[in-house]
């Protein structure tokens, strides 16, 4: 499932994605996106920037996994209809097999607003997805 409305930016190491809030957004009841959903909206920045990353290199883009997301805080109980997100991911480390760490954060769209969420992001990417899978 796709969330995300667009990429924005994407530079290396940091990418910028919006979505906005609609009626018929995947996990909006009752007007309102519970903020938990933030994490899947950070993973999503996260895959966004890999995979901009990839063709930007000229090479395919690969499956990835998110693998833990620490310190979850977010300032609202939820993300109501209409309002739209602006999420950032920032690289700040990587190893070579794949492993890495992203700062993410959700603001508000008004110029210079300040976080309504953040987290940090463990994620993976097996070199070989099918040798991954096979030895799991």
């Amino acid at each position: 499932m796709v969330l995300l409305d667009r990429l924005l930016e994407a530079q290396a190491g940091r990418a910028l994605a919006t979505v906005t809030i609609q009626a018929d957004s995947p996990f909006c009841r009752e007007g309102q996106v519970p903020a938990h959903v933030g994490v899947e909206y950070m993973a999503q920045t996260v895959g966004a920037l890999v995979g901009w990353q990839a063709r930007s290199a000229g090479k395919a883009v690969k499956t990835g996994f998110l693998v833990s997301a620490r310190n979850y805080v977010s300032q609202v109980a939820s993300f109501p209809l209409g309002e739209t997100l602006f999420i950032e991911a920032k690289e700040t480390w990587r190893d070579e097999e794949g492993l890495g760490v992203m700062d993410c954060a959700i603001h508000h769209p008004e110029p210079g607003s300040q976080e309504i969420a953040k987290a940090t992001l463990m994620v993976f990417q097996p070199k070989d997805l099918d040798a991954y899978i096979a030895t799991s």
